[in-house]
């Protein structure tokens, strides 16, 4: 009887491993690989001679004055007032960040973004 009772317990415990083995696989597996994209998921460009914002995907021309994250104000014709007080141009092909980066529409297709 003893030797049942030594059976009964290690089997209680490779069916707790096993169990407790597959329902962390399943937990890595849901996750899956994670992609990252270095687009911004907002950010306002000049395409086609308009200004246009684009926030998750959705885009909408601008229309009036948008004032971002660091005090720079970009003006519905590209222009823009940097905080440090220079006047800059947004470019066809350019998109400026929320927070007053500007950069190349062609360098963000590169990263994965098919803007």
């Amino acid at each position: 009887m003893h030797i049942c009772t030594l059976k009964s317990i290690s089997m209680k415990k490779l069916t707790l491993l096993v169990t407790l083995s597959v329902f962390s696989l399943a937990v890595f597996a849901s996750d899956g690989p994670k992609r990252t994209s270095h687009s911004p998921r907002t950010y306002i460009m000049m395409k086609h001679g308009k200004l246009i914002e684009v926030n998750k995907g959705k885009r909408q021309v601008v229309k009036t004055d948008v004032t971002l994250v660091n005090m720079t104000t970009i003006h519905p014709n590209g222009s823009i007032d940097a905080s440090s007080g220079q006047n800059l141009q947004l470019q066809e092909g350019q998109y400026i960040t929320m927070d007053g980066r500007i950069r190349n529409l062609k360098d963000m297709a590169r990263s994965g973004s098919g803007h």
